[in-house]
């Protein structure tokens, strides 16, 4: 598989380039900002994007997703959970003091279970509720992008609305965590880690008290 990261707009947020190195299908995930330099790393392999994803609907993820699916011409998809994120992102960037563009439509709804395809490569959904209502997990052998859910040495927040602390924990320690210690973890800010990693030295994971 193509595997590819960029660090894009004031929150640092990891966007990720993923495609089928057989067919070139592939996918872009959270293009919240920078969509030029997304959209040359898509040029770099002559990928053709099929889908353009968000793990959630927070605006930093998905404050410019608007273009990348019109650079692209790949549907829009997200969870449910997360409908009302997306309908209203000028209005909550803005109330943030961020800058966004109107959303794209919404073109299919991923929830638990579904899978996401690129050529010969899929993906499986996995809902991961608890930083935000519709935060998902794209996973495949070995990998698992994660959204905010979990980061290295840390967690999502949980104080902004859809926040539930306890809902997250159980995310991670049941969706997450009951992978395979050698799997790759990519989250939505910060460093990758791996599931072993986070287990053995994660404070909420590993008997310390933790920040948030």
């Amino acid at each position: 598989m193509i595997f590819k990261s960029i660090i894009v707009g004031p929150l640092q947020v990891n966007c990720f380039v993923l495609a089928c190195e057989k067919t070139l299908e592939g996918i872009i995930v959270d293009p919240g900002d920078n969509i030029p330099e997304v959209i040359e790393l898509v040029l770099e392999d002559d990928i053709r994007v099929v889908e353009v994803v968000a793990t959630h609907g927070h605006y930093d993820h998905i404050a410019h997703a608007a273009s990348a699916v019109r650079e692209t011409g790949a549907p829009f998809a997200i969870h449910p959970a997360d409908r009302f994120e997306v309908e209203n992102l000028v209005e909550i960037a803005g109330s943030m003091g961020m800058d966004a563009e109107p959303p794209p439509r919404i073109d299919r709804f991923l929830q638990e279970g579904d899978v996401v395809r690129m050529g010969e490569e899929t993906l499986e959904i996995v809902h991961t509720p608890g930083h935000a209502r519709g935060n998902i997990t794209l996973k495949w052998p070995g990998h698992a992008i994660v959204g905010d859910s979990l980061f290295a040495g840390s967690i999502g927040r949980t104080d902004l609305p859809g926040g539930d602390a306890d809902l997250l924990l159980k995310s991670i320690r049941e969706k997450i965590l009951i992978l395979e210690d050698e799997t790759k973890i990519y989250p939505g800010h910060g460093p990758f880690t791996t599931v072993g990693l986070e287990k053995t030295n994660n404070p909420f994971f590993a008997g310390g008290p933790g920040v948030w």
